[in-house]
């Protein structure tokens, strides 16, 4: 029953019931049974000496009794309320009292009582020579040893003499102490393997993150822990995440609890739950910023950022974090549309299994105005770039979901994403290559390839400076890095190739086409970086000057449209030279703080031909 009233009832009745009882068996006990319960108490008081305290009742041996000295209120005053009581050899504390006043020996056992969070936090604890061995309702009973040999006496420890074989047994006859307890006081035994044998402390979700506590201050991922998060109070998305347990470099696992005011995890965590449904403290819902928090506040790691972190693939097809998002999107358009924050690994993980029906189904569900797009626009792109990790995992994903999104889109859907696409393409090609090659289908991974090549190049013109615009095929080549090989997208047939290595960017190749040579690395599957363009053949242009043009005209075009000053060259470098044929002079360009520029040669007053050059390690004009 749970009514308080009620209890209360069947207490005093339960009591009345009890005083009648004992009444007649008072008056009808069978002969002898007065006797025999007399007897055994005094056999009791014979064998034990029992001391209790906070209504727990210890016994200590008899045989024993003038051996030792008993303390159940001791000196410390930190302990005085879960010390129940402390046991010394006699001798060894007399003899070490009479030549250190103020130390101690001869300490053999204490039981202690711990409330559920003082217990907690001994699992946090290194708990040498401590052991819980019993429990009930409100709190574990421990057992508390030495950790070094408190024998003591003044001609030291000899192992043959009477005072250690009497120590020996002492100690020995002491353990039986603990069994009586338990039996006495009517008591739940108890291991502390009851925790360490679980695999996890919360019954929840889980996701593991590896943390590199050097990272933010040399750059090194050589030292790695591992930290295990799990929803302690409530599961699914509107749960928060706690950090339970971390495991160091050398494979030890370290359990944390909370040491919030005395009071228990339970109840922390159900504390901290309400506050989320009332609107606070948000970054509990998202478990990279609980791992942040928790190695700022637990090891004191300020410099510590989200950077420091990658996620140990806890789910095979979803690691880490993403492991949190329930796969629907709906869960969580309310939030977006009101302008809420939603994290990336809640987000993306939605867009997986989209198909062209489902935009269909937005429109019928949040209706065919742009104002629901919009806002999912601006949650896709804010989740589209990891600020997090830099290793490429985390970032893979995220190309790898807005991919798929993408691939079912179409009209101003398309648009949107496709403006995604290109933004997460710049920002690491390694990646994005690394997502179409090991998440998509060949099928999908073209049909990407193939649109990003497009978009670099559409609605770009002679006018752009380092482009080489190609009158045939109306599109320019550029010292750009591109998702697929020669001759990206122009119109231009390929006549040799020569492959190289470069000490430093990796492997390439030097490409002949009709009056054209480019020079491409290739340092990563699907990654190709024009780093120079050389041409003579006329109407090919760079910055709106073609091959063919007058010098003057060069001249002023720059001056005037492009309101830059272009630098005379007496000569240019010797493979440029190999290359080109013979010319007069140079002209050329390189903006400030860049590694590129166009270079224009001159013969008999007219360009002859064009360079654009990517000095990569530094400028080359």
């Amino acid at each position: 029953m749970n009514s308080g009233k009620i209890k209360y009832v069947v207490l005093v009745l339960t009591v009345i019931s009890l005083l009648i009882f004992t009444a007649c068996t008072a008056t009808n006990k069978p002969d002898g049974q007065e006797t025999g319960n007399q007897d055994e108490l005094q056999e009791q008081k014979e064998k034990f000496t029992i001391y209790e305290k906070y209504g727990l009742a210890i016994s200590i041996p008899n045989d024993i009794i003038d051996d030792v000295i008993i303390v159940t209120d001791p000196e410390w005053e930190t302990y005085e309320d879960t010390y129940l009581i402390s046991v010394y050899e006699k001798r060894s504390f007399e003899e070490a009292k009479k030549k250190y006043p103020d130390g101690y020996a001869g300490y053999i056992f204490s039981i202690v009582r711990y409330n559920k969070a003082q217990y907690e936090q001994f699992l946090c604890s290194d708990g040498s020579g401590q052991s819980f061995f019993a429990r009930d309702d409100n709190y574990y009973y421990g057992w508390f040893i030495p950790t070094d040999v408190q024998f003591y006496h003044e001609d030291g420890l000899d192992e043959q003499s009477d005072e250690w074989k009497s120590w020996i047994e002492l100690n020995e006859k002491c353990i039986a102490i603990k069994d009586d307890f338990v039996t006495r006081n009517d008591l739940e035994p108890y291991s502390d393997r009851e925790f360490w044998d679980r695999e996890y402390t919360y019954d929840s979700n889980h996701i593991f993150v590896d943390y590199y506590p050097y990272y933010e201050y040399n750059g090194s991922r050589d030292e790695v822990w591992t930290l295990i998060l799990s929803q302690p109070a409530e599961q699914g998305i509107d749960g928060i995440w706690c950090v339970e347990r971390w495991k160091d470099q050398y494979g030890y696992v370290y359990p944390y609890f909370p040491d919030k005011n005395g009071i228990s995890s339970d109840e922390y965590y159900t504390m901290l739950q309400e506050e989320c449904k009332a609107g606070k403290n948000l970054d509990r819902l998202e478990p990279e910023r609980v791992a942040l928090d928790f190695v700022k506040s637990l090891f004191g790691h300020d410099k510590a950022t989200l950077r420091s972190f990658l996620p140990s693939g806890s789910v095979p097809e979803s690691p880490g974090f993403y492991s949190v998002s329930t796969g629907n999107l709906h869960d969580y358009m309310q939030k977006i549309l009101a302008g809420e924050y939603v994290s990336a690994y809640k987000l993306l993980p939605c867009l997986e299994n989209f198909t062209y029906d489902t935009w269909q189904e937005f429109e019928k569900t949040y209706g065919k105005n742009t104002t629901w797009w919009n806002s999912l626009w601006a949650a896709l792109n804010s989740a589209a770039v990891s600020d997090v990790y830099d290793d490429g995992t985390d970032q893979v994903y995220r190309d790898y979901y807005i991919g798929k999104a993408f691939l079912t889109s179409d009209g101003a859907y398309a648009e949107g994403l496709s403006d995604i696409v290109m933004r997460q393409w710049e920002q690491n090609r390694t990646f994005y290559s690394t997502a179409l090659i090991e998440k998509f289908s060949d099928e999908e991974e073209n049909v990407i390839r193939q649109h990003i090549c497009y978009m670099m190049g559409h609605g770009k013109n002679q006018s752009e400076l380092f482009g080489l615009f190609i009158p045939e095929s109306g599109l320019s080549i550029y010292l750009n890095t591109y998702p697929v090989d020669f001759p990206f997208g122009c119109s231009l047939i390929e006549k040799s190739r020569e492959h190289f290595v470069a000490e430093s960017f990796g492997k390439g190749f030097i490409i002949e086409s009709d009056s054209l040579n480019v020079t491409i690395l290739n340092p990563y599957e699907g990654v190709y970086t024009v780093t120079t363009i050389r041409t003579e053949k006329e109407g090919y242009a760079a910055a709106g000057v073609a091959v063919g043009d007058t010098e003057e005209k060069l001249l002023d075009h720059w001056t005037k449209n492009l309101k830059e000053k272009l630098r005379k060259l007496d000569s240019i470098s010797y493979d440029d030279e190999a290359w080109f044929s013979e010319y007069d002079r140079a002209y050329s360009f390189t903006p400030k703080d860049s590694t590129k520029s166009v270079v224009y040669l001159i013969r008999n007053g007219k360009v002859s031909g064009i360079e654009l050059i990517n000095g990569l390690d530094g400028s080359m004009y």
